[in-house]
């Protein structure tokens, strides 16, 4: 209510930014060019076609099923809709198909389906002719849920296909023997090797300049390390609209004027009429009261001091009957609340067994048994329960209600949420009693766990809003900020007036969430519009309230990265590249390990029972290039130097010793069979959509 008279009081002012607003938004439609009605496909996979309308659909579908924001359901829908077509394509180059056996198969395997009653048979098993006969009842008596199930009729025959087809690929992949014992050397072959490291430390990191050149060139040869999408950096300035003190004062006086009673003359009786302060407003009037004064309603409800959230939970569970306390600030709110009633023990927790019986509310069709034969059955297990039997294990393999699983244990509750023998039994009855209950479900084995004292507590709550005069300055600031930018260094003048500047790095093209600002994909699309260039800057408002300025820092193109802009990055890798090289045409010509290491005033090291499988080199930490190096070589044999991740390497083979051959290698037939097959529906649909051009327009509509 406070928040619509403000709003009612500024009505003229948001009129005019209302309608400048709409005018904004049709000049920019004609000026800029951008058109939500733009003819581009969303999608584009090789011959497909993907609108705009059937993409909505499926990212409007991801929202509702999956709660979803709306980036993440158009990510879904991009995914699953460049796989059906893709799939599609495939299916349909090479003519498979599915036909109505197929989908009958699946329609008796679906437990969807397969336990529909109308569906089954005399013998309880799908009848196919019973499903057909529903098809035609559809399709002539209700045309929607005959588009719906034509839908999902398209929906499963994709998914046989998709079946097939990877069926297919998996019949064509067959583990040999030969793999499985490729598999079995490679974790069990060991060798001994006598080895000469020559780290790149040797040389100091000040003999060795790197150019430019030599980051470019070494960014080139790790393409695939370094190779990036299209981004961009920012920075930006925010204005926060919030309540000032003052602002904060102003609403706490309105407050303060309902904890007194006030008098007003009435123009219609033409008396004058007293209206009670929220200490004295009667308790039938109390929810009325709350509800005209405050931006949150009333809470009619019994709570305990656990439950009252806030700063102030202990103050107001201790708060005599009656009594007001406020205002305080609290989760935004400025709030004065009021104990409307206690109650002692007033919430409890308690588990329960029930035992139904047939004809009990809600009783399941599998129950048979009695009243009588429940009751007997329910004074059991109270025997057994006084006797020391373990509660929740009896309720688990006894209980007919839904708390079985359990062990019985019910939810907190208060008197009221329960029916009431159940509620009577346990709020007469002290902590640890264990009693029988006949309810309308059956018989209650109840044992009472704990108890807790609660209040109900009315508050009246005003939202802590900026002021008018608040946000109007905040605007002039925000404003002014980006007048001045355009003319000034960003960051210099932010410095000048003691703003804050943050700056966001690598900002993907379909990104929704900036740090600390949330979901801002309107600053998103707007850095990568066609012509944004780095120090354009714009003003947003935010949701939240307030403005952020944005300037572009950077516009990163996708492809590699500029030997500037990784400088910082691979300068020390470049360095140690060209001190491999460097080291490489240092090495003398030798004939044993001794002279290298002379060389460099090494040492020859030694390490036993290497593998193939972990590459670790005792004392050189881990080193693959070399250890495969060391595993081709034959016995004593000295390897060519040998450029490794910690230094350059020499190595001597001292001993080779192949695992011992199994009689069968079907386990690790086994083990490299399992792990193609966990992988293989994604590694095929990856493939089949890696034949396919996939042009991707999601950025120009959302």
């Amino acid at each position: 209510m406070a928040i619509l008279g403000k709003i009612r009081e500024r009505s003229i002012f948001l009129i005019f930014i209302i309608g400048m607003a709409l005018l904004a938004f049709v000049f920019t439609g004609i000026f800029d060019g951008n058109s939500s009605t733009s003819q581009d496909p969303v999608l584009l996979v090789g011959d497909e076609e993907i609108g705009i309308d059937e993409f909505s659909r499926q990212v409007d579908f991801a929202e509702r099923s999956y709660r979803m924001s709306t980036m993440q359901a158009v990510n879904f829908a991009f995914e699953q809709s460049t796989n059906a077509k893709a799939y599609e394509q495939t299916f349909d180059a090479l003519g498979l198909s599915v036909g109505k056996n197929h989908i009958e198969q699946f329609l008796k395997t679906d437990p969807n389906f397969s336990s529909d009653p109308q569906f089954q048979g005399e013998d309880g098993t799908f009848d196919p002719e019973r499903f057909t006969d529903f098809i035609l009842d559809l399709s002539q008596n209700n045309p929607q849920g005959f588009e719906q199930w034509k839908s999902q009729e398209a929906s499963i025959k994709n998914n046989l296909r998709v079946e097939q087809y990877v069926d297919m690929v998996s019949a064509g992949l067959n583990v040999t023997n030969f793999e499985a014992q490729q598999s079995y050397a490679l974790q069990n072959d060991i060798i001994d090797l006598d080895y000469v490291r020559i780290p790149y430390s040797v040389i100091p990191d000040s003999l060795v300049t790197v150019s430019n050149k030599d980051i470019a060139a070494y960014i080139a040869n790790n393409a695939d390390a370094y190779e990036r999408e299209e981004a961009r950096n920012l920075r930006y300035v925010q204005f926060v609209d919030e309540p000032t003190a003052q602002d904060k004062v102003l609403i706490e006086n309105e407050l303060r004027e309902l904890l007194s009673s006030r008098v007003e003359f009435n123009e219609v009786s033409k008396q004058e009429e007293t209206f009670p302060s929220f200490a004295e407003i009667s308790t039938e009037e109390l929810a009325a009261f709350v509800s005209e004064n405050s931006d949150v309603p009333f809470q009619d409800a019994f709570v305990s001091e656990a439950q009252l959230s806030g700063n102030y939970a202990n103050t107001l569970f201790k708060l005599p009957l009656g009594e007001v306390f406020g205002p305080y600030e609290d989760n935004g709110f400025s709030n004065i609340s009021r104990v409307v009633a206690r109650e002692k023990g007033g919430k409890a927790k308690a588990r329960h067994i029930l035992i139904a019986y047939k004809g009990a509310t809600r009783a399941a069709e599998t129950v048979t048994r009695s009243k009588a034969a429940a009751k007997k059955e329910a004074n059991s297990l109270l025997r057994k329960a006084k006797r020391g039997s373990d509660f929740a294990a009896l309720a688990r393999e006894n209980s007919d209600g839904p708390s079985a699983s359990r062990g019985g244990e019910l939810p907190e509750f208060v008197r009221e949420e329960m029916v009431a023998p159940f509620s009577d039994y346990v709020f007469k009855n002290r902590v640890g009693a264990i009693g029988v209950v006949e309810t309308e479900f059956g018989f209650h084995v109840i044992e009472i766990q704990d108890k807790k004292d609660v209040v109900k507590v009315a508050t009246i709550s005003k939202k802590l809003i900026p002021s008018e005069a608040t946000s109007n300055q905040v605007f002039t600031e925000a404003t002014q900020f980006e007048l001045d930018v355009q003319k000034s260094d960003f960051r210099d003048l932010a410095t000048q007036k003691s703003y804050s500047v943050k700056e966001i790095n690598d900002v993907k093209i379909l990104d929704e969430s900036l740090p600390i600002l949330g979901a801002q994909r309107q600053v998103v699309r707007w850095a990568f519009e066609e012509d944004r260039q780095a120090e354009d800057v714009k003003r947003f408002a935010l949701s939240s309230g307030g403005y952020v300025i944005v300037q572009v820092t950077d516009v990163k193109k996708a492809g590699l990265p500029s030997a500037d802009e990784l400088k910082a990055t691979v300068s020390s890798l470049a360095v140690k590249e060209k001190k491999k090289t460097m080291l490489l045409e240092q090495i003398d010509d030798y004939n044993s390990l001794e002279e290298v290491a002379g060389q460099f005033d090494q040492t020859v090291s030694s390490a036993k029972a290497i593998n193939r499988f972990t590459s670790m080199l005792a004392g050189a930490s881990n080193e693959p290039a070399v250890v495969g190096v060391g595993f081709s070589l034959t016995q004593d044999d000295i390897s060519e130097p040998i450029g490794g991740n910690s230094g350059v390497f020499v190595v001597q083979l001292k001993s080779k010793k192949p695992a011992e051959s199994l009689t069968n290698y079907a386990g690790y037939k086994a083990s490299i069979s399992n792990t193609t097959k966990q992988s293989i529906q994604s590694n095929v649909a990856k493939a089949v959509k890696n034949t396919f051009e996939v042009t991707d327009n999601r950025s120009l509509y959302y």
